[in-house]
């Protein structure tokens, strides 16, 4: 697909932001086989080095005053782009200590997002030494999450994934969901609702399937994908607000809060396009910014979408790493397409650069399947909602009573 035509973005080096995320790849390895997985080496069994996780923690001590991080802020890692638990606990003790040593001083924020198959008693008992925030990846009730959930052997994980919740659940532990939305589960939103609003999760996430990194087919694809999300989440919305408090779902609480944002419609971008927002460092130290699928792909034109390594770049200074530059560029016009070319821009800010990579083969493109069906068809859905339901609210027209007591 050709870009639409725009006035180029002028190169320059744009000041980094805040770093929201530091997202740490202990392996490339998952112990599954899911149907929809976008990691090209899930079976790597590398690991990060202590050394090299030392070098990367030295290089956020290091970065520049408010880029590691905003001040008063806890630093959030997230240990991810694999199985985190496929490592043992007696990795991660020494990983965290390092981290302890490297950043003292600070608050870190731990988290792990798990397919929870091994998680039992001894992995709880480290989640609560560590304050480690925990998520689960899980579809729903049992016969949609084994159509895709599977071991290498092909055989369903759901049974040991609500063994792993029993335990969190056990400890005390609270947790939150990442479902994946396959043409199958948007026929189910009742289903789906229901299993969901029994686990008494924190929160729970829908990802459509989206075409990224590894995954380059998607079941929703076809030309009715666009009506099923629609209709599963008009019916998401209806359950949501029948039963309040039963289900907190992160894509309708997203729309309500970009709302309420004090800046909305005068933001220029979103964590996974803007530079420093997010860094992605995999096992060997190699780093790039931007949507964590990133890390492994490759550009048609730029190459692997590897900006720098730890062990000899910094990732908080862009202007001594020109290929950080040529992708940032590339991004940025895609940005700059997405707010010339679409009405749902202040809600998604331009999007995610995997996403548009992986579709398209380039960076600066605007429309993808994921924005399609998890940014507009839900943005829109919402909206109606809310206009139906101040509709619903105004007076009656011609009743012009003043609201102030005593007042006619």
């Amino acid at each position: 697909m050709e870009p639409d035509a725009v006035a180029p973005a002028t190169p320059s080096v744009k000041p980094l932001r805040p770093l929201e995320l530091l997202i740490v790849q202990p392996s490339p390895f998952c112990n599954l086989d899911c149907g929809y997985c976008y990691l090209h080496d899930r079976s790597d069994r590398s690991r990060m080095s202590m050394a090299t996780l030392e070098r990367l923690v030295q290089r956020v001590a290091a970065a520049p005053s408010g880029l590691a991080g905003e001040a008063g802020q806890p630093l959030c890692i997230v240990w991810h782009a694999g199985e985190p638990l496929a490592l043992p606990i007696d990795w991660y003790e020494e990983a965290f200590a390092v981290v302890a040593r490297a950043l003292a001083g600070r608050s870190v924020r731990h988290h792990m997002q798990t397919n929870a198959v091994r998680i039992d008693a001894a992995w709880c008992d480290f989640f609560h030494r560590q304050s480690v925030q925990v998520g689960v990846s899980l579809d729903g009730p049992a016969e949609l999450h084994d159509r895709w959930r599977r071991t290498r052997d092909g055989r369903g994980t759901h049974h040991q994934v609500m063994r792993g919740i029993r335990a969190l659940k056990d400890a005390g532990l609270h947790f939150h969901i990442i479902a994946v939305l396959t043409r199958d589960a948007l026929q189910m939103p009742d289903a789906i609702f229901d299993f969901f609003a029994g686990l008494d999760a924190e929160q729970v996430g829908f990802n459509i399937e989206e075409i990224e990194a590894a995954h380059t087919r998607s079941s929703l694809e076809a030309t009715d994908a666009a009506e099923l999300c629609r209709s599963f989440w008009q019916r998401m919305v209806k359950r949501v607000q029948a039963e309040p408090g039963r289900l907190h779902v992160r894509e309708l609480d997203s729309v309500l809060e970009a709302l309420r944002h004090p800046e909305f419609g005068q933001l220029d971008g979103n964590w996974q396009n803007q530079p420093g927002c997010l860094l992605n460092v995999g096992w060997q130290g190699d780093f790039c910014h931007g949507s964590p699928e990133l890390l492994g792909c490759s550009h048609p034109r730029l190459g692997p979408v590897v900006v720098g390594n730890v062990w000899r770049d910094d990732p908080f200074r862009p202007q001594s790493l020109p290929r950080w530059q040529a992708f940032q560029d590339e991004i940025d016009a895609g940005v700059q397409r997405c707010r010339q070319a679409c009405a749902h821009f202040d809600f998604c800010l331009g999007g995610a650069p995997a996403n548009k990579l992986a579709e398209h083969g380039r960076l600066d493109v605007t429309e993808t399947l994921a924005c399609r069906l998890n940014q507009k068809v839900l943005i829109d859905v919402v909206l109606e909602d809310l206009e139906r339901r101040l509709d619903a609210a105004a007076p009656p027209a011609g009743n012009h009573t003043c609201s102030v007591s005593g007042a006619r």
